[in-house]
């Protein structure tokens, strides 16, 4: 278990190499440490944890810089780092090996935010960015991901309350979603220009216009939820494929 540790150690340290291509900035940065994230799950016993609190620290710090340097906002790069807080410590604390070290009573969210449990202010915070999703897009996408690899937050003690949950990441989703059908629609509005467009053969029926949109639609819809999916999985095989 001691080269395990010590293995999770050099993976923290070796983060920002495996930074990945996403046109989410913030989802780029934050991908070595939420592949952590999903290694640390099945950490029953880390001996080092002290050290690999301190790189995860030190990360943060790190993504921060970057965040800043690619014009987000302060309270968006605030916002997004609580909720990065929350999500790790909730992992950690389900351990035994977190009342051993720093990690129990100086959590990340005491350390960054000076509060020790975020679990429900992440769901106020969340419906004030979806208030404004087109502004908040990066950062909700973000929170969409933590979902994904099994933030709870506030209903992670309330197992009878999971479909209150669902209702919440199936409303989020859904923006998602019709925000990237928008744009998708702009992209392909600017695609190759016909020539002679006015020189129809044939009308073109409202049924068979709406037959194509609706197909159209559907597709956009396919794509973007594989995206998703695919990032998900693309940030823990990154992290197996350097840990094993």
């Amino acid at each position: 278990m001691q080269n395990t540790a010590l293995h999770i150690e050099d993976s923290v340290q070796q983060a920002f190499t495996l930074r990945g291509n996403s046109i989410n900035h913030m989802i780029d940065a934050a991908t070595p440490l939420l592949g952590m994230t999903q290694r640390l799950i099945d950490m029953t016993n880390l001996d080092n944890a002290e050290n690999v609190y301190q790189q995860v620290v030190n990360d943060i710090l790190a993504i921060e810089t970057i965040l800043q340097s690619k014009d987000y906002e302060p309270g968006a790069i605030i916002s997004f780092r609580y909720v990065l807080c929350t999500f790790i410590d909730e992992i950690a604390m389900q351990h035994p090996w977190n009342n051993q070290n720093t990690w129990g009573t100086h959590s990340l969210l005491v350390r960054f935010h000076n509060e020790s449990w975020g679990g429900e202010r992440v769901y106020l915070l969340l419906e004030r960015l979806m208030s404004e999703p087109k502004k908040y897009k990066d950062l909700l996408e973000f929170i969409y991901l933590c979902f994904c690899l099994g933030f709870r937050g506030r209903y992670k003690v309330s197992v009878g309350r999971i479909e209150e949950f669902n209702k919440i990441f199936r409303r989020l989703h859904d923006m998602l979603i019709a925000m990237q059908t928008k744009t998708g629609n702009i992209v392909l509005s600017k695609g190759e220009v016909l020539k002679n467009q006015y020189n129809l053969k044939k009308k073109i029926s409202i049924k068979t216009l709406s037959m194509c949109l609706i197909a159209g639609l559907a597709a956009i819809y396919l794509i973007y939820t594989l995206k998703l999916n695919s990032q998900t999985q693309e940030i823990i095989n990154q992290l197996d494929l350097l840990l094993h």
